[in-house]
């Protein structure tokens, strides 16, 4: 499809300009059958459901060998995210719910699988929150494979790519983007999808721009036709003008030259012309961000957030797990400050293994979230503090932020819970800081 300059607006989560080709991936439906089976084929039919399980673990297994050759933060991103699918496929509600499906209703496997997931696309979409929906598609994820590998329907595989490649697409999983080459796609646009999900981390992750949400586009492009993805604006130009094209060139060159510059700059002091020194420290939410930290030359980890570690599981993870993940963050920061924020839940981020008991107090800035409901859950308020307090005795430049603190009573109470978890530490021989490390607040509340 050739013709006239065509503009569209969606929403760029990946930073930059890719100048190439459309090439349209066809992801296909999962067509679904429903049927009923009899009592006597309930077992089997079960059994179908977990051979189908097993496929998909060896898949996700292939995938994460896969991801040793990629870029290392795309690889570690994978690596995450297939330990999350992992766990699904283990013992989640999906499986579970899946299984019971087929005993309660006597129904074929894939069809139980669609009508668990519809279930539970019912209560995340329920939440509205850009950060449930993106975890709400990897949930999605498993399903699709596992309807796949029950109906027997091939993932259609990227096909060998001309160099400056545009993957265009209705949606694109995490999966899919981990088989893209950046030496040869130059960019991303899909109808769906947003910035909190993993297939837009992954995107940023290989460098790849990539605009998401684009409504009414898919229709209005082919393979080889003439793209600009624009990752800084958030836009697609679809058969560029000469001028166009041009003016996007120098755009991406001048880009690229920023870089360059910046790059040079990064280990240099930041002074103020009247010799005031500033120091700069980076926000990291995510353990792929950290390498990130370090390209920028940041001075430390200001704010730390501790959540990735409670979101996508049934579960809470115990103290060892928290100390290997919060030392595996904290050891290449190599004595600069790192200022580790404690569990901060409630509201629009969820950790459904320690919020189910408070209802919808939950979902109120005061509310039971924060340090609130932390001090309400103090038995793993203390598991993280003795993580924490673990990695600290390690690294001595850790501090300790609590976040939503609304009255000094928080504090106090938080401070003598640390001295708790500090003792008891030591009376398993265990090392810890002298003296504890800085107790900070973050005072993030209406009033």
């Amino acid at each position: 499809m050739t013709g006239k300059q065509q503009e569209f607006e969606g929403l760029g989560i990946s930073a930059g300009i890719g100048i190439g080709v459309v090439h349209v991936h066809e992801s296909g439906a999962v067509a679904v059958p429903e049927y009923r089976v009899a009592v006597a084929e309930v077992k089997a039919e079960q059994a179908r459901l977990k051979r189908a399980v097993t496929l998909a673990r060896r898949q996700i297994s292939r995938l994460r060998t896969k991801s040793q050759s990629m870029p290392a933060d795309a690889s570690q991103e994978l690596g995450y995210l297939m330990d999350a699918y992992s766990q699904m496929l283990q013992d989640s509600r999906l499986v579970r719910g899946a299984h019971r499906r087929i005993a309660e209703n006597r129904i074929n496997a894939e069809a139980a699988v669609h009508a668990e997931i519809a279930e539970i696309a019912k209560s995340f979409e329920a939440m509205e929150d850009a950060y449930i929906a993106a975890r709400l598609n990897d949930i999605r994820g498993i399903a699709n494979r596992l309807m796949r590998n029950l109906t027997k329907t091939p993932i259609k595989p990227f096909s060998q790519l001309p160099k400056g490649s545009i993957i265009v697409a209705e949606e694109l999983t995490p999966a899919d983007t981990a088989q893209l080459n950046p030496d040869r796609v130059a960019g991303i646009a899909t109808a769906l999808g947003g910035a909190e999900g993993h297939t837009a981390i992954m995107a940023r992750a290989l460098g790849l721009p990539a605009v998401m949400g684009l409504s009414g586009f898919l229709g209005k492009v082919a393979t080889d036709d003439p793209i600009i993805v624009d990752g800084d604006t958030g836009r697609i130009i679809v058969n560029p003008t000469a001028a166009t094209l041009g003016l996007y060139r120098r755009r991406k060159s001048k880009r690229q030259d920023n870089l360059r510059r910046l790059a040079r700059l990064r280990r240099q002091p930041a002074v103020t012309r009247d010799d005031t020194r500033i120091t700069l420290q980076a926000n990291v939410e995510l353990p792929i961000e950290l390498k990130m930290v370090a390209q920028a030359g940041a001075e430390g980890i200001g704010l730390l957030r501790s959540e990735f570690l409670f979101m996508n599981r049934d579960d809470i993870p115990d103290e060892e797990e928290q100390y290997q993940a919060l030392s595996e963050l904290i050891a290449p920061m190599e004595g600069r400050p790192v200022t580790v924020r404690t569990l901060d839940v409630g509201g629009e981020k969820t950790a459904a293994a320690l919020m189910g008991d408070f209802g919808a107090s939950v979902s109120s800035a005061l509310g039971m979230r924060g340090i609130r409901l932390s001090l309400a859950r103090s038995d793993v308020f203390e598991v993280q503090l003795r993580a924490i307090l673990r990695a600290a005795a390690d690294h001595d430049s850790v501090r300790i932020l609590l976040p939503m603190v609304f009255a000094v009573p928080e504090v106090r109470r938080a401070r003598d819970l640390m001295v708790r978890s500090a003792r008891r530490l030591k009376r398993r021989g265990v090392s810890v800081p002298d003296p504890l490390p800085p107790l900070g607040v973050m005072i993030e509340v209406p009033g």
